[in-house]
């Protein structure tokens, strides 16, 4: 027991505690962080040892001291006393709900001072009890030590893993002649797209003539039952018809795992099972330009042509864009910004705003591109953080509001047909545009006033937007029945079989086989409770990727 109470190793274990939600993603069974990791891994697992290793140093020889000093023992381990257990709460929320609460604050206030006063009231017994409840503690640390040693292991065995995995991978590649399709198909999803917001109830003055030109002359389906309430389960399930309700990936990033919603059994993702592989043999040329999902890591061997891109935030402030110096000193800086003299950086915006971006121009090379006949638009918006101004029409005065993402989809929608029609392929083209999920939110925690009349005081509905333009269409339709979006691949396969060409046959076709909600609406459990559709969601904002979904 001894050797359990060393200065060094009370450090480590007290160490451990500290970081823990820095590791704690390292070292997770399913590897999320890594899997949706864009970039070398070494500019997240090194700023998190050297995070470590600094924290550990310091807090080593502050205990030595303390065994010289008796002033500085008596301070240090008073302080120790009081920030370890709220650390260690933060940890347990941060891990569990994403941060603790204002009222989980106050909670340990009061108990924070209840100790004090039972110490204050036992006198003379209050030293006896103090040194008993030191001995204890370096007890326990010792033993948080010992679990830290196990936790580093697993994280250098993780990063040597996965050091090839950002390595580019080799494409389809189908030649450009070889391209046999009559006509284009466009999936574009734009993450977080809500059917109420954009079409049902909009909010008073918001203006958005993208879409309501694309309802005039295409389908809209009215209540869309989403396939999940997560970008990285949602695609999937997308894309092999298949409902899933969990994700993970080894360290090297394949094969991507997933567990069926209907059996429970955990099966490899195979990309020639997908609507993709679809594509391919009914003669079409497959590109993806998305955010979030690293498509081309998962599906190289059905893409001809790809581009992803995550500049996501990592815990403690780091980011996925950044070098591992830069990211070594983002937890200190992150600790800074909760401080009332330190102004909030805007980097998650300023990343949110490179997606965008990076996705528009990898967009357009790919709708100018004649050979790329089946495409994936997976955009970054309206999902949060807002990165536009819709009132000064800024992207350097962002304003933090879904609508102003709504408004900025407007514009993305008007873009890509315009792009369309000087190239003389929007009549032609087949347009599938939908939400993969609709807007999150769970109650008026962290609205705008604006977003609370839109949401009538917060209340969540769960349908995504779903639209269909076929091709020549010019009239519009409405499908009012329960639609399942796990269907996606089934239309999909009718569209490249040439047995959907009209608003008839589509409204025919949907009507067809349709499976109940409550099989459909599924979430994975990695994230959040799974819960029946059409209900306020528990967020569990774990940090994906400002999510990061995310």
């Amino acid at each position: 027991m001894k050797g359990l109470e060393h200065p060094v190793v009370t450090a480590f274990g007290a160490t451990t505690i500290i970081v823990l939600t820095l590791l704690a993603p390292l070292v997770s069974p399913l590897h999320h962080q890594l899997y949706h990791f864009q970039g070398p891994p070494s500019a997240v697992i090194v700023p998190v040892l050297l995070n470590f290793a600094a924290v550990w140093i310091v807090l080593a020889l502050l205990l030595a001291g303390g065994f010289r000093l008796r002033w500085l023992d008596i301070c240090l381990w008073c302080i120790l006393g009081v920030f370890l257990p709220w650390i260690l709460m933060q940890d347990c929320f941060s891990l569990a709900f994403g941060s603790m609460s204002r009222l989980g604050n106050a909670v340990f206030l009061v108990l924070l001072l209840v100790a004090v006063a039972i110490l204050l009231a036992m006198r003379s017994r209050a030293l006896t009890l103090l040194r008993h409840g030191r001995q204890f503690a370096r007890v326990m640390l010792g033993f948080a030590a010992l679990s830290g040693s196990l936790i580093l292991a697993q994280i250098l065995w993780s990063g040597w893993q996965s050091r090839l995995l950002d390595r580019p991978r080799s494409l389809h590649h189908r030649p450009a002649a070889a391209s046999t399709s009559d006509g284009r198909i466009l999936w574009i999803v734009l993450d977080e797209l809500s059917y109420r917001q954009t079409y049902e109830h909009r909010y008073p003055g918001l203006k958005l003539p993208a879409f309501d030109r694309l309802a005039s002359g295409a389908t809209v389906f009215t209540h869309t039952v989403p396939a999940g309430y997560w970008t990285d389960i949602v695609l999937p399930s997308l894309m092999t018809g298949q409902p899933l309700n969990k994700m993970g990936a080894p360290p090297a990033g394949l094969p991507l795992l997933v567990r069926s919603a209907s059996t429970g059994a955990w099966q490899p993702f195979a990309p020639r099972e997908t609507v993709f592989q679809d594509a391919l043999n009914a003669g079409y040329g497959t590109a993806v330009a998305g955010w979030w999902n690293p498509y081309c890591r998962i599906l190289s061997e059905v893409l001809d042509q790809c581009f992803w891109t995550s500049h996501s935030e990592l815990r403690g402030g780091m980011h996925s864009s950044q070098s591992a110096i830069s990211n070594a000193e983002s937890p200190a800086l992150n600790v800074l910004k909760m401080m009332p003299w330190h102004s909030s950086r805007k980097d998650t915006i300023y990343f949110h705003q490179l997606d965008y971006w990076e996705l528009v121009a990898a967009g357009d090379k790919l709708l100018k591109d004649r050979s790329a006949t089946f495409v994936l638009l997976h955009m970054p918006i309206p999902h949060m953080p807002g990165i536009y101004n819709r009132r000064t029409a800024s992207f350097t005065d962002s304003n933090p509001s879904y609508l102003d993402n709504l408004a900025l989809c407007d514009q993305y929608l008007a873009h890509v047909r315009k792009e369309l029609e000087d190239n003389g392929m929007w009549d032609s083209t087949t347009l599938v545009l939908m939400g993969d999920h609709s807007w999150r939110i769970s109650g008026v925690a962290g609205l705008s006033p604006e977003e609370r009349v839109a949401t009538d005081g917060g209340q969540f509905d769960d349908r995504p937007a779903y639209i269909v333009k076929l091709a020549h269409q010019t009239t519009p339709a409405r499908i009012d029945t329960l639609f399942p979006a796990l269907r996606t691949r089934d239309l999909f396969d009718n569209l490249l079989a040439g047995r959907i060409r009209t608003s008839q046959q589509l409204a025919s076709w949907a009507e067809q086989k349709t499976q109940p909600a409550t099989q459909l609406a599924t979430q994975p459990a990695t994230q959040k409770e799974t819960q029946p559709a059409r209900q306020p969601e528990k967020q569990k904002a774990t940090q994906r990727a400002a999510q990061p979904g995310n």
